[in-house]
């Protein structure tokens, strides 16, 4: 995952190299366990090259195994918002700093996060979950199934003013921004 502003470009892509505690890892700049995880927990290791356009750094930033790292993060000024499954992990760019960390309580896997106007919306396998600006969490909404997809389909679109979903059963629903039903189609 590629993201920019005018501060940094930031690239993120899984080290599946990486053992915690291991003296053959990669180099990195700052190594971030917000977990606490050990060796022989399973985890999942993000590597992230930040580039400010005068100098470069490598964070090894290490979470639960089940990240994704497709859509897993926003840039916004000099903060970094990085979601491991049930972490929001908020990193300052500028100081090479963890800023904050807060867990999600949430049923299920969380895929990817995404900023709209009023805060963040964060897609998860069971529930699409909507946080605040300071990641308070505002509402949940779940359908009758996963949120993943048999089909073409995608599972999950924002729209301008609604939440797109499916759900493996292939039942269809539109969510507004403050997570009430707007739309129910059951599967055919």
């Amino acid at each position: 995952m590629i993201l920019d502003n005018k501060i940094c470009t930031v690239n993120i892509s899984i080290d599946d190299t990486y053992t915690i505690g291991s003296p053959d890892n990669k180099y990195y700049d700052v190594v971030m366990n917000p977990s606490n995880l050990r060796r022989n927990d399973l985890s999942k290791t993000f590597s992230i090259l930040i580039d400010l356009g005068y100098r470069r750094y490598r964070i090894a930033l290490i979470g639960s195994y089940l990240s994704c790292d497709s859509d897993c993060a926003v840039l916004e000024d000099r903060s970094l918002l990085v979601l491991q499954d049930d972490f929001l992990i908020k990193i300052d760019v500028l100081g090479e700093t963890l800023a904050e960390v807060k867990r999600i309580d949430s049923f299920g896997s969380n895929f990817g996060i995404f900023r709209i106007q009023k805060g963040y919306v964060i897609y998860g396998e069971i529930e699409i979950t909507m946080l605040n600006d300071m990641l308070e969490k505002q509402w949940t909404f779940s359908g009758k199934d996963i949120f993943v997809t048999q089909s073409t389909k995608k599972p999950f679109v924002i729209l301008d003013d609604a939440i797109e979903l499916f759900d493996w059963e292939n039942n269809y629903y539109k969510i507004d921004f403050k997570g009430n039903l707007m739309e129910e189609c059951p599967a055919k």
